[in-house]
């Protein structure tokens, strides 16, 4: 006897019509009753402040707020926006309900200034998670050593597991770690990576530092990338944190300069774009016999004074009419956000708009979902304020948020008490970095601290004692690298050092329980005392050694 499928319940031939026009009335009344039922709204996002074009009118809102320094911004899973913060937190938000959700916390991520969850992309039809993250190898002592890794993860459900790592000890540094990722149309893996410092070597093809990377999903080398067995797709980079694809399917990349000439490269397989030997464009004697001789390539564009370009987003056509075939770049320094009027071709870059300058204070990435809405992030609680407060004013207070533009359809139901914002004809003016971190002129504060807490084993001029205590005087311990002194302010030494030669095993009780301005004073007067004389340490310092919390052993 054959059978019919109907929902849920079989119907035997013989009978089927009449069990049909029994069931008929009642799935009519399901199906009104499912039609009537109230449909999901979307929570509503109060705006915040409207940004008016030529035609458009934009509605600024925040969508998340409370961050600590979100970095990276995916909106690859439609109705989902990803985020990541510094510290190593993924999280996932459903723009329809606005729940949110933790999906990992990295558990052995190295979290300071500007390095810790970098990048991140996701790809929803392999239900996939890429990640860049970095984490400490610890050496003797205090000492530590940078690293990187780039990690595959699954999603499941709420949350991401079965890590397969792709590339690991990765160089790394205290800075120039980058980094952008992104899965491009050809489905291949694209990983921006800093020059981590080691600028002698970002022009060798084999030194993974200063390039961006081409791989398959699987961490395995494309057989078509420009060199065999090498997942270099560019090279001659300093800090990329911008990727995109933009027209054409071609490929746009951001990269913070030194003091001078950040830029936007177009960046084409094999491409080599000059850092550290050329900055920007080639346009000195030196610069131009190196470009000659290495086939470099200029940039679209390129900014000085820098304004740290980072994220990158490409507004295509069919969603904001004034902005169409564009890169929208958001800047640090600069606390803006640059609409880059693309050519046709996608070649050039024909004009800059400059929007929202230090109306929501440091940017850092920027990403586009499928209905035009446009999020990006702030990032005023990261290192650099801290560091250098002498560089900005009037940033905004509270936690980090990711923000909302979007077209509004009905320009009368604008709240009228609300700053209408417009295009900026004048850029801010930049003050200059200073890393030099100068010495006060009175250093009587951090003599008295030292006083009370440290004299009593070093002695009044810093010598220690012998066999005991290590010296302070005169010592590459003392005046070299600050992070470690630091560290060992903070949470003391059990371990043995090495100090002029001599080797020492005594213990030094942590001192966390002082304020980081406090240890900033006793360190300073230590690096310029004794005969020692060096860089003031500052408040900021102490804070970022103090977030991360490591706490190194042999």
């Amino acid at each position: 006897m054959k059978m019919y499928f109907s929902g849920s319940i079989y119907l035997p031939e013989s009978n089927g019509l009449w069990v049909m026009n029994r069931l008929l009335p009642i799935i009519s009344v399901i199906c009104c009753l499912s039609c009537s039922l109230p449909q999901e709204k979307e929570v509503e996002t109060p705006a915040l402040a409207y940004l008016k074009l030529d035609d458009s009118l934009l509605e600024i809102s925040e969508i998340v707020g409370g961050l600590e320094v979100p970095w990276d911004i995916e909106t690859a899973e439609e109705g989902k926006l990803w985020f990541t913060e510094l510290s190593g937190k993924i999280y996932r938000l459903d723009l329809q309900t606005q729940e949110k959700v933790l999906m990992l916390e990295l558990p052995d991520v190295l979290s300071k200034k500007s390095y810790g969850l970098l990048g991140m992309t996701i790809d929803p039809k392999s239900k996939s998670a890429f990640l860049h993250y970095t984490f400490a190898v610890p050496k003797e002592g205090m000492e530590e050593e940078v690293n990187s890794r780039l990690v595959k993860y699954q999603i499941s459900g709420n949350s991401l597991k079965n890590p397969q790592i792709l590339m690991d000890s990765l160089p790394g540094a205290t800075f120039h770690n980058g980094s952008r990722l992104l899965i491009g149309p050809d489905k291949k893996l694209y990983f921006s990576l800093g020059d981590v410092g080691k600028t002698d070597l970002t022009q060798n093809k084999d030194f993974l530092g200063g390039k961006i990377l081409r791989l398959n999903q699987d961490g395995s080398i494309p057989p078509e990338n420009p060199y065999p067995n090498n997942p270099v797709w560019a090279m001659g980079l300093r800090n990329s944190q911008g990727l995109v694809f933009g027209p054409n399917q071609q490929l746009y990349g951001s990269d913070h300069g030194p003091l001078n000439d950040d830029e936007v490269n177009l960046l084409i397989k094999g491409g080599n774009y000059g850092w550290p030997d050329v900055h920007g464009f080639a346009d000195s004697e030196k610069e131009k016999i190196f470009a000659a001789k290495h086939q470099t390539i200029d940039p679209l564009f390129a900014w000085t004074p820098t304004i740290a370009t980072a994220g990158m987003a490409y507004l295509g056509e069919n969603m904001i009419p004034e902005w169409e075939n564009t890169l929208l770049l958001v800047s640090l320094k600069g606390q803006s956000l640059r609409v880059l009027h693309l050519s046709a071709d996608g070649k050039e870059i024909k004009d800059e708009g400059i929007f929202l300058q230090k109306h929501f204070g440091r940017l850092r990435d920027i990403a586009l979902a499928k209905n035009g809405d446009i999020f990006f992030g702030t990032s005023n609680r990261d290192w650099h304020p801290r560091f250098q407060p002498w560089m900005y004013d009037n940033l905004p207070d509270g936690p980090d948020r990711i923000l909302r533009i979007r077209k509004i359809s009905d320009p009368s139901q604008i709240d009228p008490s609300l700053p209408v914002l417009e295009r900026e004809t004048e850029v801010i003016p930049l003050k200059d970095e200073n890393w030099n971190f100068e010495v006060p002129d009175g250093l009587e504060n951090g003599g008295i601290l030292y006083t009370q807490h440290c004299l009593t084993c070093h002695g009044p001029y810093g010598k220690g004692a012998a066999g005991l205590i290590p010296p302070l005087e005169e010592t590459e311990w003392v005046i070299g690298d600050k992070g470690k002194l630091i560290r060992v302010m903070l949470y003391g030494l059990s371990e043995p050092i090495t100090v002029n030669g001599e080797r020492y095993h005594q213990e030094m009780p942590a001192y966390s329980h002082l304020s980081d301005e406090e240890i900033a004073e006793i360190l300073t007067f230590i690096r310029n005392s004794f005969g020692n004389k060096a860089s003031a340490v500052i408040p900021g310092e102490v804070y970022e050694e103090r977030k991360s919390g490591l706490k190194s052993k042999q």
